[in-house]
């Protein structure tokens, strides 16, 4: 009978691992009028916010949690608890159960911080950074995890639209309430900062009114002498951002007309890192990143309304925030040996085949889901990046290309194919491992002369010398390729001798020719 009866408790009495993630939903407002919301938010208005949009809204963020599995789930931008409620039911649909739930309810604003919870919640309080303000009230709840209670601060500062010293406000209420608990606490949410603010507030003359001094850098302490604070050099009264485990890169969560920061955060206490209550699973923290995040064009598939985000709801979309979640343990903390790697499931790695680059050219345009190991960026200029690896073929990436950084090596999974005008290349992909910076010489094109025009496209050829005639470069023996000059002012004079250096080979009109960007 004991045996049946260990059988029969809850999951998370057993499990020494569970998920924290955070998530700004972008407006998730209920169908109540209460006079504090935003104008195209007000239900049943000529903005559309009706049953119908509401539910929508509500199944397409249901999806990306479903998707996430958080135990524990940090939101922002949720109106009311009949917003909350319903977000909690509807997740209840995919079999994601956070029965618990939190909000902050004790200042009127138009958006709140709320948390679900699958553990029991023990505490709720609020903090307010300024009770004459209408500064959003942090929220402070204590879960139990295994006997273990852990504090979670759900953030929400006030936008960049506002300058420093109101996200001050936000920080230094929270700094001085963390000093004073005794157990383990995560800080989490949207604090409206980057991950080095400290450095990116000096070009801000607008949003620099504090002579430089940050919130999330020198108030919560992420940063020494303009350096941040490292996991495994974090001490007493310092913490660290888990973006610090991710290239530079890959740091971003939010992507505002192409300009991509990390305004959603994970910050953790040194005593995340020791052998006592909850501590950090080493190298879980991910951005959460499914395709149907992103547009075609690459950029984040938020919640749609005509007029250019002002008018009619239209019915589909996620958010303008891309969630961020972390594993957490009940275990000792241990680092784990190795590079950087992202951590997939045995389903999904299983589902991955490794190919080289010139099988990629055999494969049809569409979805697809194989890894190439060790290839090397050689090329990054404006929309396209060319990876290579040795003894392989190049191919050309469009769009996304982000997370690359020209020189370094990597492991990738391709997740689309395109072929465009008969040239084969990669539109989306994921980020595996990042090896650093490599020599990317030896895998240059030395010679025009050598390389098959027809074939080779995408390759990037170290060095061409020839004489340049009415769009063409004749490089000897009668040898002759279309050249095209992404600015046209830079083009040389009919007759004259040019050298082109690192220049790539691409297609026109089913013709190659060499792309001066």
């Amino acid at each position: 009978m004991k045996s049946l009866f260990l059988i029969f408790l809850p999951i998370y009495l057993l499990c020494g691992e569970f998920r924290v993630a955070t998530y700004n939903v972008e407006n998730l407002f209920d169908l109540r009028k209460s006079g504090s919301e935003y104008t195209e938010y007000i239900p049943f208005t000529g903005y559309g916010w009706n049953e119908e949009n509401f539910r929508k809204k509500l199944e397409n963020i249901s999806r990306v949690i479903c998707d996430m599995k958080p135990d524990i789930l940090a939101l922002q931008e949720i109106e009311s608890d009949d917003a909350l409620l319903a977000l909690q039911n509807e997740l209840s649909k995919c079999g994601v159960n956070l029965p618990q739930r939190a909000i902050a309810k004790k200042k009127v604003t138009a958006v709140r911080c709320a948390l679900l919870s699958k553990f029991p919640i023990v505490d709720i309080k609020e903090l307010d950074p300024d009770p004459k303000s209408k500064l959003r009230n942090i929220l402070e709840v204590t879960v139990e995890v295994d006997g273990r209670r852990v504090t979670l601060f759900v953030n929400h500062w006030k936008s960049r639209s506002g300058p420093e010293s109101l996200r001050l406000k936000s920080a230094k209420v929270l700094a001085e309430r963390v000093s004073e608990i005794k157990n383990d606490y995560i800080i989490l949410g949207d604090l409206n900062s980057n991950w080095n603010e400290w450095r990116e507030i000096l070009h801000s003359k607008r949003v620099n009114d504090t002579g430089g001094i940050t919130g999330i850098g020198h108030i919560l302490k992420t940063q020494i002498d303009g350096k941040p604070v490292y996991k495994r050099k974090v001490k007493s009264g310092y913490h660290t951002n888990l973006w610090l485990e991710l290239p530079p890169s890959r740091r971003w969560s939010h992507n505002f007309f192409g300009h991509k920061s990390a305004l959603d955060h994970i910050v953790l206490p040194p005593s995340m890192f020791d052998d006592k209550g909850v501590n950090y699973v080493d190298r879980s923290f991910r951005p959460f990143k499914p395709y149907y995040l992103f547009k075609s064009n690459g950029a984040i598939f938020r919640w749609q309304k005509a007029k250019r985000g002002h008018g009619k709801h239209l019915g589909e979309g996620y958010s303008d925030h891309l969630p961020i979640y972390a594993d957490f343990t009940t275990s000792p903390f241990r680092f784990k040996k190795g590079e950087e790697t992202t951590k997939f499931s045995s389903q999904a790695a299983a589902k991955r085949t490794v190919v080289n680059v010139a099988d990629l050219y055999e494969k049809s345009p569409g979805r697809c889901n194989i890894i190439l190991k060790k290839v090397v960026v050689i090329y990054k200029k404006g929309s396209i990046a060319i990876i290579k690896a040795r003894g392989d073929r190049a191919i050309a990436i469009y769009k996304d290309i982000d997370s690359l950084e020209l020189g370094h090596e990597y492991d990738i999974a391709v997740e689309r194919l395109y072929n465009y005008k008969g040239v084969q290349e990669i539109t989306k992909l994921n980020v595996l491992e990042d090896f650093g910076k490599r020599d990317i010489g030896p895998l240059l094109s030395k010679s025009l002369k050598k390389i098959d025009l027809q074939k080779d496209l995408s390759e990037v050829v170290a060095k061409v010398e020839g004489v340049y005639k009415r769009g063409y470069l004749y490089y000897g023996n009668g040898l002759k390729v279309k050249l095209y000059f992404k600015n046209r002012s830079s083009r040389p004079k009919s007759g004259e001798r040019i050298v082109l250096k690192n220049v790539r080979i691409g297609v026109y009109k089913n013709r190659p020719e060499l792309v001066v960007d």
